[in-house]
């Protein structure tokens, strides 16, 4: 007989997305010539990603913030993930001064397709935008062999942030001056306050707009191939906000007829499947499991405690989910053709809400978001 722990490692694919914060290898710098990492402080980096991979044993993982791609494969390969892809490069600059930074995606399933997802441009001319509009960093479509599903599209994002975009805002027009007649002026607060606005905005615009070209491109080539779609990275903005909400639009505004086949096509938040999950199992049908049943009980306990969110960052107090996993309908089993469901999802926020310096020093400012998959048989 089959051994049942074996059995359910061999049904389950895990999932995982990070925002690496700064992954880069002295003695290169990260925006300044000042942020250049230590010997010491690059060890603690790359251990605690590695603990991070040894405890959780993701099978797939999404990373954002990647500026040295040859150390982060090589890293990845140590740990057992053999197939590494990423698109583009970071800018450098000096020689030593990186910005720009990539994804990336880490894999034990192998690989056979990789791409860089580009904003077309009758799509940027049709929406109004700049005709240099271009993603902040290249989405990455990956298309994967997952044991039982087969080949299955995997997209890897890190949207606009939310930081004023103010390159291309002409001067301050109201200026004060300072004491001395030689020191620099100072913008005036309610010139600060416009705009921040609309630097803010810009960004809002321009995070939008990657999402929606992202989206469109997602669905063509669903049309296409029909295969299951996993969208995963840092969105920057919580995923119910305006800007985000065509992600997971489930809704034609004039269309009326055929809205059955609509069901295909839109994305779910996979934290979303999983509480759909949580309620089928202890809702009204639990109240007539039986004796098998109830034996599992104390084991999905624990996944019952993580149906309470937390967020994956912090600004000051306030936190906020900004990483998030996408699935597409092939992973809700309320759609007929599903071939997998969501039962578990947990963030790893230990170093976010109870930090040691020891240990987490050089961790991430975001919490990794884990979704685990079973295939349905």
């Amino acid at each position: 007989m089959a051994n049942s722990n074996t059995d359910a490692k061999t049904n389950r694919v895990k999932l995982a997305s990070f925002n690496l914060f700064n992954y880069i290898e002295p003695p290169l710098a990260y925006y300044d010539f000042e942020n250049i990492y230590s010997a010491e402080q690059w060890q603690k980096k790359q251990t605690w990603l590695a603990d991070f991979l040894a405890q959780h044993q993701p099978d797939i993982i999404g990373l954002q913030e990647v500026f040295s791609a040859q150390a982060l494969a090589e890293q990845m390969h140590a740990a057992g993930y053999v197939h590494f892809a990423t698109v583009g490069e970071p800018t450098v600059i000096d020689d030593y001064i990186c910005r720009d930074p990539v994804v990336a995606l880490a894999s034990k399933y192998p690989f056979t397709e990789v791409t860089a997802i580009e904003a077309e441009p009758e799509y940027i001319y049709g929406l109004g935008l700049n005709a240099n509009f271009a993603f902040s960093r290249k989405p990455l479509r990956v298309t994967v062999q997952l044991p039982q599903i087969g080949l299955c599209d995997i997209y890897v994002v890190h949207f606009k942030s939310k930081r004023p975009h103010l390159d291309e805002l002409p001067p301050p027009k109201f200026v004060q001056q300072k004491g001395s007649a030689t020191a620099a002026p100072l913008v005036n607060f309610g010139e600060l306050l416009g705009r921040n606005s609309l630097g803010q905005w810009a960004s809002s615009i321009q995070r939008g707009s990657e999402a929606v070209l992202l989206l469109h491109a997602m669905l063509q080539r669903r049309i296409e191939t029909n295969q299951p779609m996993v969208l995963m990275g840092d969105f920057n903005e919580e995923l119910t906000s305006s800007v985000l909400s065509p992600l997971t639009n489930r809704e034609l505004r004039f269309e009326k007829e055929g809205l059955g086949e609509l069901a295909n096509y839109p994305l779910t938040d996979g934290y979303k499947l999983f509480q759909q999950g949580l309620q089928d199992l202890f809702g009204d049908k639990a109240s007539d499991a039986s004796a098998d049943e109830i034996a599992v009980e104390e084991e999905r306990m624990l996944a019952k405690a993580r149906a309470s969110r937390a967020p994956t960052h912090y600004y000051g107090a306030q936190g906020n989910v900004l990483d998030y996993i996408l699935l597409s309908a092939d992973f809700d089993p309320s759609f007929d053709n599903s071939v997998a469901e969501v039962c578990d999802y947990h963030t790893e926020d230990r170093h976010l809400v109870n930090p040691s310096f020891e240990r987490d020093s050089q961790s991430s400012d975001h919490a990794p978001v884990i979704c685990t998959l079973r295939i349905r048989r």
